[in-house]
């Protein structure tokens, strides 16, 4: 009886702990999908990039490098769909009565891969838009602001 208590106590853990990986996953993915303002319709990860660099830069400096990363944002809302589909999967996988643990971690794999390629192509897109700037702009960049 003791094993038996053992294993189902190890499986109720298992569960446990795939739930909370997936709401905190969940919620990442969640903060990416959310729009921030009603009128500003660019995703969030763009908006974010951007945030630091508007304190630093002159408005023109912002904006030039905002219309680079609107070529972006067709293929960002892409991969948002992408994300919100394995998330919706994952929490089917997390929901069965019996998990399928590869599968599960095959999802978060996932998840956090397309997650990574799209800061990866935003951040390489803003910091190429950076280096187009001239000097004397990019020198506010080094202040402690």
């Amino acid at each position: 009886m003791e094993t038996r208590t053992r294993r189902a106590l190890l499986w109720g853990l298992l569960v446990a702990s795939l739930g909370v990986n997936a709401f905190f996953v969940g919620a990442t993915v969640t903060d990416f999908i959310r729009f921030r303002h009603a009128e500003d319709k660019g995703p969030r990860i763009i908006r974010t990039e951007l945030r630091w660099l508007k304190d630093r830069l002159s408005p023109d400096a912002v904006k030039s490098i905002e219309t680079q990363l609107d070529a972006l944002k067709p293929d960002i809302l892409v991969r948002l769909d992408r994300l919100k589909t394995l998330r919706a999967e994952l929490n089917t996988l997390v929901a069965a009565p019996v998990p399928d643990k590869a599968a599960i971690d095959a999802h978060l794999r996932s998840i956090r891969l397309e997650v990574g390629a799209m800061q990866e192509q935003v951040q390489s897109r803003t910091f190429e838009a950076l280096l187009n700037l001239p000097p004397d702009q990019r020198a506010a960049l080094a202040s402690d602001n």
